[in-house]
């Protein structure tokens, strides 16, 4: 289940891959979905798993990491400005291009059609989009920049994929020059070593500063993205035409304060001053930090926001407005002496049947939490507004509390499939499993700990 790997804390040297009972529908899935009821003193979550080390292959850190819709494929992103992409063979094991000949520098030789250089900065965040849609990936990048990428069959000349130079970094120099040539006289076969199968379809430059965060919108949204920066600001973008990827409309940007401030309350598309990025310490203020969207079917288009003063805030699309509002504000993560310590991650669980929302959070103050939220319909106020926009009631949410799972550190959070069984990873090198009881009382079921040669060790805990 080391589907969830921790982001900046990644060894260089590799990283653990864990199939928890071979579950391949779910991106980052947590856990294993056999356990259709509570566990108890006497039965403790049950793991048949397997692991697997696996060399990145990057020249830095792992900065994120993230599962296609069935779970047979993965994308990582590093700060050395690369993305690099993995695919599960028959026999289980996990390969990307060449880098089984190249070794764990990630130099590779020149056949890897599964990497290739995404922005001219580290990359911050990867996102798949669902499958309907085509092999899609979507990554953010420090060169304040979103890049829509498409897999196509074969390989092509790209400025995307150059040669890596002697430092082992990508040399771009040497890319534009075989893209030049065409591959054509007698350097055809080092133009064809710099193919990528990835092909840059759009590039959405709209942000101040750094993008930190991206997440393609559930497949019943359409094809829709949301991304966050450290101005402050989520953007969602719509593609204007699934058959043409090139053009991307920015449907609405939510200003959501770093200072903590009210802005997004009612506003609904909303721009903020050039003056206030730059008041934003680089270090402490990096604004929006993480954000998940809501999958509710039946429900208008929902997301929850982490941002680095530690606001958590959830973000509903109005349709008789026809603008974002900002819904609730959950109890966010604690300052320390009026120093901001900010959200690390944020999780919105999937609904199976339920009457109410659960979404986690975790922060630099140590603390990991589960808020639920109930669903209901909207009240008199929001009737009227609707009948008045032509349509029913506006689905309202309402916050009903917030319960504290672990005082450790935790960097990442996500849950499984069906939104039972909640993982969490930090600095430790341990993945811990999460549970809610047949009371409502959320329990660490399981720990999975990767020692230094990648060797991933499970053990299901017993706790009344």
């Amino acid at each position: 289940t080391a589907r969830l790997v921790n982001s900046q804390r990644l060894q260089r040297r590799g990283f653990f891959v864990r199939d928890e009972g071979k579950q391949t529908n779910e991106s980052m899935s947590a856990a294993t979905n056999s356990a259709a009821t509570p566990p108890t003193a006497s039965r403790p979550l049950k793991l048949a798993s397997t692991s697997q080390s696996l060399p990145h292959g990057h020249l830095d850190y792992v900065l994120d990491v993230s599962f296609d819709y069935y779970g047979r494929r993965f994308a990582t992103a590093s700060g050395d400005r690369t993305v690099r992409v993995w695919d599960l063979n028959p026999d289980g094991s996990w390969t990307s291009g060449s880098l089984g000949s190249g070794g764990s520098g990630g130099g590779g030789g020149g056949n890897n059609t599964n990497e290739w250089q995404a922005h001219r900065g580290p990359v911050h965040a990867v996102s798949w989009a669902h499958p309907e849609f085509g092999q899609l990936l979507a990554t953010a990048g420090a060169d304040h920049a979103v890049v829509i990428w498409e897999e196509r069959e074969g390989g092509f000349k790209s400025l995307a994929t150059p040669e890596r130079s002697a430092d082992g970094f990508l040399d771009t120099n040497a890319g534009a020059a075989n893209a030049s040539a065409g591959g054509a006289g007698g350097e055809g076969g080092a133009s064809s070593s710099s193919s990528s199968r990835w092909a840059n379809k759009a590039t959405l430059s709209d942000a101040r500063r750094a993008v930190t965060s991206v997440e393609f919108a559930p497949r019943h949204l359409g094809l829709r993205l949301a991304s966050g920066s450290a101005d402050g600001v989520v953007r969602i973008y719509e593609a204007l035409d699934t058959m043409n990827l090139n053009h991307w409309k920015l449907e609405a940007e939510l200003e959501c304060d770093a200072d903590g401030g009210e802005g997004g309350r009612g506003t609904g598309i909303s721009m903020r001053g050039a003056n206030a990025a730059e008041n934003l310490s680089s270090n402490e203020n990096l604004g929006v930090t993480s954000l998940s969207w809501s999958a509710g079917r039946f429900e208008p288009a929902t997301l929850v926001v982490g941002l680095s003063s530690g606001r958590v805030s959830i973000y509903r699309y109005n349709d008789s407005r026809r603008s974002w509002q900002e819904a609730i504000r959950l109890p966010g993560h604690a300052t320390s002496n009026g120093i901001p310590r900010g959200v690390t991650d944020v999780a919105w669980a999937p609904n199976v049947g339920r009457s109410y929302h659960l979404i986690a959070t975790c922060g630099k103050d140590n603390q990991l939490k589960v808020h639920r939220v109930k669903r209901g319909r909207g009240g008199k106020g929001s009737d009227a507004a609707s009948a008045e926009g032509g349509g029913g009631p506006q689905p309202a949410l309402s916050y009903e509390g917030t319960e504290v799972l672990d005082q450790g550190q935790a960097w990442r959070c996500r849950w499984n499939i069906t939104g039972t069984v909640l993982a969490s990873s930090g600095d430790g090198g341990m993945v811990k499993l999460w549970k809610s009881d047949f009371q409502g009382r959320w329990k660490c079921v399981s720990e999975i700990v990767g020692d230094a040669a990648g060797v991933a060790t499970a053990t299901a805990l017993t706790r009344q």
